[in-house]
């Protein structure tokens, strides 16, 4: 988050017209998440969902404790959501996630690289899944195992 806060504050103050909050349950501020899942997450929401709008828009982080064992960080924007049919290639590609050969060129190699690290360090019922905000923008969920003692 640390590292989160950095960038955004940069992202910020290239783009006055960005804002960004942040929505943080004080009960998960010792939990250690792992390394770059957050960074992919946001920068997507800023250059596909915000940037047609010239960076113009809000981009929120939450993090809350949805059982004692897991919790879910969520970034939630206000950009111009998905094109059409890409959903369903996202929620394909994120689905069989294993069977998905990595590119070293192109779109969503971010979002196949943290669903991929999700799975390996928190278990199979962790992830990354989005849903489409009713006012527009998406919201990425990433359903992590809480882990207190080692950053994975």
């Amino acid at each position: 988050l640390e590292l989160l806060e950095a960038y955004m504050e940069l992202m910020c103050s290239r783009y006055p017209q960005l804002q960004v909050e942040y929505d943080i349950d004080p009960d998960l501020s010792e939990i250690l998440v792992p390394n770059f899942i957050l960074q992919p997450i946001v920068e997507n929401s800023l250059l596909h969902g915000l940037k047609n709008k010239g960076y113009e828009g809000l981009v929120k982080i939450s993090a809350l404790k949805v059982k004692e064992t897991q919790m879910e960080i969520q970034v939630c924007d206000t950009g111009t959501g998905f094109a059409p049919g890409e959903k369903d290639r996202v929620e394909a590609m994120l689905r069989n996630y294993a069977r998905t050969p990595a590119k070293l060129e192109g779109n969503r190699i971010g979002v196949l690289n943290v669903q991929k690290r999700i799975k390996l360090l928190c278990g199979r019922d962790c992830g990354l899944s989005y849903t489409e905000n009713k006012t527009g923008g998406l919201t990425a969920h990433l359903l992590l195992s809480v882990q207190e003692e080692e950053a994975l």
